[in-house]
């Protein structure tokens, strides 16, 4: 009776390791670098632009000015955008979170892109083009795709957390953000795209606008990982 206790705690915190996705310290060897908020500041006042210029990026402001380096090898403004529903979306190949919300972002992709919209994810790996450029493909990832190795991306939106998105309207501003993976079918979400899309709302009991949040996700969220 001793080992199936012991057996089942066991299997039970691996659970609990799994969900509540990974530290610094369970990167891989390669991206073992320090992204701290200071780091990231300091990084984004070095390349000039890429600070934010017009106050938080948070819901109902414009987003700040910052540069997309896509994994093509083309960088641009990502008020270059400007005309799409775009959600923005920092995540990491080591993040579980970020790995789970996949497949729903794909979807959502693929759901409305012919209506203007797109989902742009901006890894912040360390470890190189080549290795989100695998992930990607093994992981059948179409949208478009960035990186973002300084994590200067991170200083903009002032977080810690990933995964970590925000919704951008087709005049650039924040019509909603997330701290942590978005969960499949998300009504707020789904609602939120459609309007900003111009179509009817199709979500089921759609909830109140979501508002945006300062600082971090609540400790402990079994939905993020910080880095």
């Amino acid at each position: 009776m001793n080992r199936i206790h012991t057996v089942l705690s066991v299997a039970m915190l691996v659970g609990v390791v799994a969900v509540a996705g990974c530290r610094k310290a369970e990167k891989p060897e390669s991206s073992a670098k320090s992204s701290s908020p200071g780091k990231v500041a300091a990084a984004a006042k070095e390349a000039g632009a890429e600070a934010p210029q017009s106050g938080p990026a948070e819901v109902g402001s414009v987003m700040p000015q910052y540069t997309v380096n896509y994994l093509t090898g083309t960088h641009v403004p990502l008020t270059s955008e400007r005309g799409k529903v775009v959600f923005l979306n920092l995540w990491a190949t080591w993040c579980p979170p970020c790995r789970a919300e996949i497949p729903e972002l794909q979807k959502l992709h693929n759901q409305y892109e012919a209506n203007g919209f797109e989902v742009l994810g901006v890894s912040l790996d360390e470890a190189g083009i080549s290795v989100v450029k695998q992930f990607a493909v093994d992981n059948q990832m179409t949208y478009p795709l960035a990186i973002d190795p300084e994590g200067k991306i991170g200083n903009i939106l002032q977080t810690s957390v990933l995964p970590t998105s925000v919704l951008i309207d087709r005049s650039g501003k924040i019509i909603w953000k997330k701290f942590g993976a978005v969960e499949p079918g998300d009504p707020t979400l789904q609602t939120a795209i459609e309007q900003a899309l111009g179509l009817p709302v199709t979500a089921s009991s759609p909830a109140a606008p979501a508002t945006a949040t300062s600082g971090t996700a609540p400790a402990g969220s079994a939905a993020t990982a910080t880095y």
